[in-house]
């Protein structure tokens, strides 16, 4: 039939925005990506959480109610970087999905400036988890590329962060991204007692392993650290992601396989110190 009137186009496209964009469940409008209707994993939904000193965060959250809860933190979001990035939901796949893991992931409001506001972003990511009807005991945080850093820099000043994660920190680049100010960042995980996993591609883009294993030696024990030999560089990464974080968090809690972090009772045993170590690239290891 005959499409609308000239007048009624502004009525029809709100009804269209409307059914494009409709509210979540608790009010908000929907974040622009929703537009899209980009694929959510099992048991996630959209949340909206306050920033320390202002301003809101979007996310996803999978909230299964367990003593141990992972924030993923994603890459530099000017070229690109959100929470639907790969190694993003290939960490909360292996803690959410098969661990059965609460998991929250999230957009950081900006990434230009000194990373002050970003570091607000987990800090708030980590109140919201501590305000959910069942709140964690422990968390881990978990970041790429700019979220490593992100997470270096404010991991020591949550006291209920038991472990974390660095995946292939864009040393080199640091200054660039944190306008100068990747130093105060870096300095802010070296006197953190956590548990940690450093990870990187020997062929990384933004890190040399000089780099990587000088960074590594300044941070205290627990710790592991793993250099990926061969052709794997910043992106493609995400194949290894999953076998080193669940190798690890299997040593640092005491369990033998993934989906036994859920269980009653699983929290931090000991701190896993294996230091150094290359392994080389072969095919991923599903996790099971």
């Amino acid at each position: 039939g005959r499409g609308p009137s000239l007048p009624e186009l502004p009525s029809a496209l709100r009804e269209a925005a409307s059914r494009l964009r409709p509210e979540a469940a608790d009010g908000h409008p929907r974040s622009k990506l929703a537009l899209f209707r980009l694929p959510t994993m099992s048991g996630e939904r959209e949340v909206y959480f306050p920033a320390r000193r202002g301003g809101q965060c979007f996310g996803m959250i999978a909230d299964r109610g367990t003593r141990i809860a992972v924030v993923a933190c994603h890459p530099w979001g000017p070229l690109g970087g959100s929470l639907w990035d790969a190694v993003v939901e290939e960490v909360c796949d292996l803690f959410g999905q098969k661990g059965g893991l609460t998991t929250l992931r999230f957009n950081f409001r900006s990434g230009i400036g000194r990373g002050n506001g970003s570091m607000d972003d987990v800090r708030g990511a980590c109140d919201f988890l501590l305000k959910l009807p069942n709140p964690p005991a422990e968390i881990i945080l978990v970041g790429y590329s700019y979220g490593s850093l992100v997470v270096a820099g404010v991991a020591d000043d949550i006291p209920q962060v038991v472990a974390f994660a660095l995946l292939c920190p864009p040393l080199y680049w640091g200054w660039a991204l944190f306008m100068c100010n990747h130093g105060a960042l870096v300095r802010g995980c070296q006197g953190a007692t956590a548990t940690k996993l450093l990870l990187i591609g020997e062929h990384d883009n933004f890190c040399s392993v000089a780099q990587f294993n000088a960074f590594s030696d300044s941070l205290l024990d627990p710790k592991q650290s793993v250099v990926i030999r061969g052709l794997v560089d910043h992106f493609n990464i995400y194949r290894f992601v999953q076998e080193h974080l669940a190798r690890r968090a299997c040593s640092v809690f005491g369990v033998q396989r993934i989906g036994q972090l859920s269980a009653p009772g699983t929290a931090l045993v000991h701190g896993g110190v294996d230091h150094q170590r290359d392994v080389h690239a072969g095919p991923a290891r599903p996790v099971q």
